[in-house]
């Protein structure tokens, strides 16, 4: 699997073009989610697409290159969501509370986008791909949620905090129940763990009293 996740065409596809590659990648995705990647199959995804696997081989190189663009839209569709909601708030705390609400909507409507990115998780090659994409996956988010801390920190709305490690830690909780709910779908109930990590990260972060 390349590292980079960068386009894999440098020609920029038509809106038609777009729309079946868009086509192909959600089949893919509810595919992975039901079948498990090891029993998914191109032929596989033609079929419940309702196109020829040449119509895959038009859009896509193979199956590694349509799991790369897989992976780009895994990261790219939660991350645009989060960021329209968050826009819609002004003050820094108000922002954070959207970022942890948002991240917790997707992912009750999107399950299979989750179970999916667990499983393709598993299937990078080196170490040093595995190091690349994790950065991928996670450096957008610190830097986005790093963002937010210290623009309220600046303005008096949180106490002073470590910014990075901060956002690392509450990217890991959201992650941290994902990754439970996935393994275990009974036992996580999200709309409780989403008033709970808010309850969490605010109390942490907010100065003086504790709201």
């Amino acid at each position: 699997m390349r590292s980079d996740l960068q386009p894999v065409s440098q020609k920029k596809p038509s809106f038609i073009e777009e729309a079946r590659r868009r086509q192909i990648v959600e089949t893919a995705i509810q595919t992975i989610a039901t079948q498990g990647f090891s029993q998914t199959s191109l032929a596989e995804i033609a079929r419940k697409a309702g196109i020829s696997k040449g119509v895959i081989s038009y859009h896509f190189a193979g199956k590694e290159e349509l799991v790369e663009e897989i992976l780009r839209s895994l990261l790219r569709q939660p991350a645009e969501f989060i960021k329209e909601r968050v826009a819609q708030n002004e003050t820094a705390l108000d922002q954070l509370r959207a970022y942890i609400e948002a991240n917790f909507e997707f992912m009750e409507s999107h399950r299979d986008h989750y179970v999916a990115l667990v499983d393709l998780w598993g299937q990078r090659g080196s170490p040093e791909e595995e190091n690349r994409f994790n950065a991928d996956a996670y450096e957008p988010s610190r830097h986005y949620l790093a963002h937010i801390l210290e623009a309220g920190r600046e303005r008096g709305e949180f106490r002073h905090l470590p910014v990075r490690s901060t956002a690392s830690l509450v990217q890991a909780a959201i992650d941290g129940v994902m990754l439970q709910w996935v393994f275990d779908e009974e036992s996580i109930d999200l709309s409780v763990s989403r008033a709970e990590v808010l309850e969490m990260i605010t109390r942490h972060v907010s100065k003086g009293e504790h709201r």
